[in-house]
């Protein structure tokens, strides 16, 4: 090889050497992909959307089996309203929550009706340890006269959507102070959520831990829940769903429902309720449904429930209101 071909050669595998070490420093040579490497400052004030949208895209999109879109611990995300759509190119992508995400305030939100969404994903993992946590800020909602109880409750953000997804598991991370519904579940199915903490205080307005909606396979176990709204809500269209060893309260109750509003056909069936604790909650075991409303509820246990100081161990509600639209109703949900 002549001069000019070594040297070639030379500048190619140079080239080809410093390549490799952009490619190792967006975390990217190991299918990991840490939002810090995206520009993600985690000081808690600086907002990081873009990076973590950038992060997605990123592991989203990396070929092979698997990658990993790292939060790292020690840090606060200031992050949202935040979509992360698939499908993706690698056939499970991993969420590993180690620091903090924080919620912006409301003025932030542009009318968003979730904080953060995860959307047309298949082969899904989220999960977190004894420091990953979803700090949802919802004080700035509940207690303010735009977001008031009775009013525009509704207007406020469920903090973690997991929508149109297939195989799924949510694990071992904490929400707390979510504006509205902790974590919703809807229009998927082969979804797990396990080990999980979900706290508010108990007269937050509609603060379910988890909610379900027109999905199957479903499973919610393992987990720990007090809140100011449901432990579990099983929503219209759920199918297949599993609550196994949840400790609930303060708050309200794993129930089947509201079914049936405006006159609307629902349905929920082969629901399986079993080994859980209510502790210091309105209501236990309970299915609900709108005066007027078409459908059906069947195939529905309740086993190896235990109460302690619980106002209402066993509702069955077929006149349900809506107790934040409704004065003095809020313990009667």
């Amino acid at each position: 090889m002549g001069i000019i071909g070594i040297r070639t050669a030379t500048l190619l595998l140079a080239a080809l050497a410093w390549r490799s070490v952009l490619v190792a420093a967006a975390g990217e040579a190991d299918g990991v992909f840490n939002v810090k490497d995206y520009g993600a400052r985690g000081d808690g004030t600086t907002d990081d959307t873009k990076a973590f949208i950038d992060a997605w895209t990123a592991a989203c999109g990396a070929r092979g089996s698997s990658a990993s879109l790292l939060v790292p611990a020690g840090k606060s995300f200031l992050v949202g309203p935040a979509r992360f759509s698939g499908p993706c190119t690698s056939t499970r992508i991993t969420v590993q929550v180690m620091g903090t995400i924080t919620a912006p305030p409301p003025g932030a939100w542009s009318g968003q009706n979730y904080w953060m969404m995860f959307y047309q994903v298949q082969g899904l993992t989220v999960t977190g340890g004894s420091t990953g946590l979803l700090d949802g800020r919802g004080r700035s909602w509940w207690w303010s006269d735009k977001f008031n109880r009775y009013g525009d409750i509704y207007k406020a953000p469920t903090a973690l959507v997991v929508m149109n997804c297939t195989d799924v598991e949510l694990s071992q991370f904490s929400s707390k102070n979510s504006p509205q519904m902790h974590i919703s579940v809807s229009q998927s199915s082969k979804v797990h959520l396990t080990q999980l903490t979900t706290t508010a205080p108990w007269d937050s307005p509609n603060t379910d831990g988890v909610h379900i909606d027109r999905s199957q396979d479903v499973r919610v176990t393992r987990s720990t829940m007090g809140t100011g709204g449901e432990c579990v809500s099983i929503g219209p269209g759920s199918r297949f769903v599993t609550v196994d060893g949840i400790v609930c309260g303060p708050g309200r109750a794993v129930s089947v429902g509201s079914l049936g509003r405006k006159g609307a056909t629902e349905s929920v069936e082969y629901i399986d309720v079993k080994n859980v604790q209510f502790i210091n909650t309105s209501s236990g075991a309970t299915i609900k449904t709108w005066q007027g409303g078409k459908g059906y509820a069947r195939s529905i246990s309740f086993t190896d429930i235990n109460f302690t100081n619980v106002d209402r161990p066993v509702v069955i509600n077929q006149f349900y209101a809506d107790p934040y639209h409704v004065p003095n109703m809020g313990r009667w949900r």
